[in-house]
């Protein structure tokens, strides 16, 4: 077998010497250490040290400019364009300074004006011109643009007065009832052609009839033209004045904001799906990737042709087939199954990068990288780093295995020189050597999405949750889930270990969740309906029942424990014993707090509510309850009142969050808006009419509650403060949110 290099530069420098130098370091039939890779090992010792050298310089190559730089230095940067930097997060901070002579040089403009919405608030942004939108009086004579150059997609006849009312640049008040209006697909070479993310998918998109009936007011589809309002701007209305623009932008969804797609293999060459998937030659290979933010599910088996292969971002629920004479590349790809025919050992037949499968199958050399076997690797030889696998099937099977979860009855090759293994944990009895990582992982119980499947639970060891070369989680998810996360199905039960365990990062539960044993550790995560017996341990340990950041719950029950919560949404009815909440939105009802035992075995500590949004209910009429009211014994509890019976609220605050709403179709039917339910768009998100005192009352300045860590309400005022800057003096930008900006224009009318 090949050595495997674990510096790049080592490998480049083992890959420059004459042939014969190599041949002769992988023979093993010499009496010297000649056939036991000893060139090599000298080589990747050297090219460690060079990688970090060569890591060295290429970050200082990086800080010269600030769209690469790191973060502490984009103040310096900002001062030497004069760039006022708003943005929340990194990437809004990095494209303010790397665009800020460019955006100064076009100031005024709609094109700049975009850019800065989209670049800040990181968000799809249409705008529409006010002077566009309402009505002016037409002139006789008044010249118009040749229709071919505003849409090609016209063919008219202007003799016709029913043909040439539908040029698409006439200043029309009057809507055309015998048209609609509303946004297609079209072609990128098409004049009147715009491109926008619609929730994930990149599609361009014309308006059609724009003098015809709008299919739906009120939207970016909405051409039609009004009179002037010269009322104030509130709340985010449809405002139409030749002073201000408007900017469409789509709701933030939360945590369902992603669909998936789902096809079959052939449907991805159809018309309809061409903007999904794309399909290229690169340097030989034919690439196949997800062009959207979206998971695209295939629902066949697939069998490819015998040639290089590239995939990257596609789920396939069947089998993926490579037949001998092929080589396969996968990154980001989740399959059931994936067979390779293919018996080459000198060089990988399948790369898998970041990728999940139930069973692996190849009779030759697979290179496998942060990688999950669920079920069953039949393999023959392997190259393996940072590589869950549940169970091996094979004989003396060769290769390098790097910080692998191996089961304990794999039929590996018993020789060190043929299997080469490395992990955390040195070997007592052999120097030089490491034992393998053979701790059986715990998944989440009773899933049956692949996905979901290969979650660990709370209760799974540390040599597995944190045994990856970087001190990470072994396997699929070793790269973590920010930005998808994985929806839990089934109802959960979780015993947990008496110190947490795994933290459950980015996960959804669909259904309940109960806890017994140890606390329950989340970060990132929603449950509808949250049961935690976890009482308080006896070890003089504070340890919470319930460690919660950036979660959202429906209802949470912590009857015999503390629940920790910051930046947290409880929806409805939060039960605790002992509770203390950080930055948190109580939307419902808070019940059970009692006042901590100052005479037990556990260390003090005291019930708190900071920075956080009371229900004005649990306050109300509080000072004339007798003392042993058990809402006023709460109250107390919770330190909301003191000792004269008054209000003491701090940094809190009673003002009622109001949470998005949306337009939710039945049979194709808009019904009036609606707050979201669970599992559905918009659920917990604030919505415009929140307080300011909820929106920006977190102790740092942003929005309370789950939704802090995305930046939604900073995002939206960093935007608004930065277009401002580059508007013409006058001109006020009006936010507005379309949910239609989450649905993709169809191909045709």
């Amino acid at each position: 077998m090949s050595y495997r290099f674990d510096s790049r530069l080592g490998q480049h420098l083992y890959r420059l010497l004459p042939e014969v130098y190599r041949t002769r370091d992988k023979q093993n039939d010499s009496s010297d250490d000649s056939g036991n890779h000893s060139l090599a090992r000298y080589l990747d010792a050297h090219g460690a040290l060079l990688d970090l050298m060569h890591a060295t310089i290429e970050q200082q190559l990086k800080d010269t400019l600030p769209g690469s730089s790191q973060e502490w230095l984009l103040p310096y940067f900002a001062q030497l364009v004069a760039a006022n930097i708003v943005s929340p997060d990194t990437d809004g901070k990095q494209a303010e300074v790397s665009n800020a002579i460019s955006w100064r040089q076009r100031k005024g403009t709609l094109r700049c004006a975009e850019e800065i919405a989209e670049a800040v608030g990181r968000m799809e942004v249409e705008l529409h011109e006010g002077w566009k939108r309402i009505v002016m009086t037409s002139r006789i004579g008044m010249p118009l643009i040749p229709y071919e150059a505003v849409d090609d997609s016209y063919d008219l006849d202007m003799t016709l007065p029913y043909e040439a009312a539908r040029h698409p640049s006439l200043p029309t008040a009057t809507i055309d009832l015998r048209r609609p209006s509303r946004a297609v697909e079209a072609p990128v070479s098409n004049p009147a052609a715009k491109t926008a993310n619609f929730a994930g998918i990149r599609q361009s998109w014309r308006q059609a009839n724009p003098q015809g009936v709008p299919c739906f007011p009120g939207s970016y589809e909405d051409l039609s033209r009004r009179t002037v309002d010269i009322r104030t701007v509130k709340n985010r209305d449809i405002s139409y004045h030749h002073k201000r623009l408007l900017m469409f932008a789509p709701p933030p969804t939360g945590f369902w904001g992603v669909t998936p797609v789902t096809m079959t293999w052939a449907q991805r060459l159809d018309s309809i799906h061409e903007h999904l998937i794309e399909e290229v030659i690169e340097s030989g290979v034919t690439v196949i990737r997800n062009r959207t933010e979206r998971s695209i599910k295939i629902t066949d088996d697939v069998t490819l042709d015998a040639k290089p292969y590239r995939i990257e971002g596609i789920c396939f629920q069947g089998t993926l087939h490579m037949p001998a004479g092929g080589e396969l590349e996968l990154y980001d790809v989740e399959a059931a199954k994936v067979s390779i025919d293919s018996t080459s050992l000198d060089e990988p037949v399948l790369l898998a990068d970041n990728c999940l499968f139930a069973v692996l199958s190849s009779a030759g050399l697979v290179e496998l990288d942060s990688t999950t076997i669920l079920d069953n690797a039949y393999i023959t030889s392997v190259w393996a780093r940072d590589t869950l696998f549940m169970t091996m099937t094979g004989t003396d099977i060769t290769g390098s295995m790097e910080y692998c979860r191996i089961p304990a009855d794999a039929p590996l090759d018993s020789d060190r020189n043929r299997m080469v293994i490395k992990s955390h944990h040195p070997s007592a009895e052999n120097e030089g050597e490491y034992d393998p990582v053979t701790d059986a992982p715990s998944f989440m119980p009773g899933q049956t999405a692949l996905s979901a499947r290969a979650v660990l639970s709370p209760g799974a060891p540390e040599s597995v949750y944190a045994g990856a070369s970087d001190r990470k989680e072994i396997g699929y998810f070793h790269r973590g889930r920010v930005r998808r996360p994985v929806r839990i199905t089934e109802t959960v039960h979780l015993s947990q270990p008496h110190n947490g365990g795994y933290t459950l990062v980015d996960v959804i539960f669909d259904n309940d969740v109960t806890v017994s044993g140890g606390p329950l550790i989340l970060r990132r995560a929603a449950a509808p309906a949250l049961s935690i017996a976890t009482a308080l341990n006896d070890s003089g340990e504070i340890m919470p029942s319930l460690d919660a950041i950036d979660c959202l719950f429906s209802t949470i029950n912590v009857l015999n424990g503390l629940a920790r919560l910051e930046y947290c949404t409880v929806m409805e009815a939060a039960n605790c014993k002992h509770l203390q909440a950080s930055d948190c939105i109580f939307a419902g009802s808070i019940s059970g707090v009692t006042k901590q035992n100052m005479g037990s075995n556990v260390d003090a500590f005291m019930n708190c509510l900071r920075y956080s949004s009371i229900p004005a209910e649990l306050l109300e009429g509080i000072e004339a309850r007798p003392s042993g009211d058990p809402v006023k014994r709460m109250v107390t509890a919770l330190r909301l009142i003191d000792s004269d019976d008054q209000l003491v609220l701090g940094t809190n605050t009673l003002a009622p969050p109001a949470f998005s709403e949306f337009r939710f179709c039945n049979g194709g039917v808009s019904v009036v808006p609606e707050k979201a339910g669970y599992g559905e768009w918009g659920y917990g998100v604030l919505g415009p009419l929140t307080p300011r005192a909820v929106r920006f009352g977190a102790e740092d300045g942003g929005e309370m509650g789950a939704y802090h860590h995305r930046h939604y309400a900073l995002k939206e005022q960093a935007m608004l403060t930065k277009i401002g800057e580059f508007l013409p003096v006058g001109i006020e930008p009006v936010l507005i949110e379309d949910e239609r900006l989450l649905h993709v224009p169809p191909e045709q009318m």
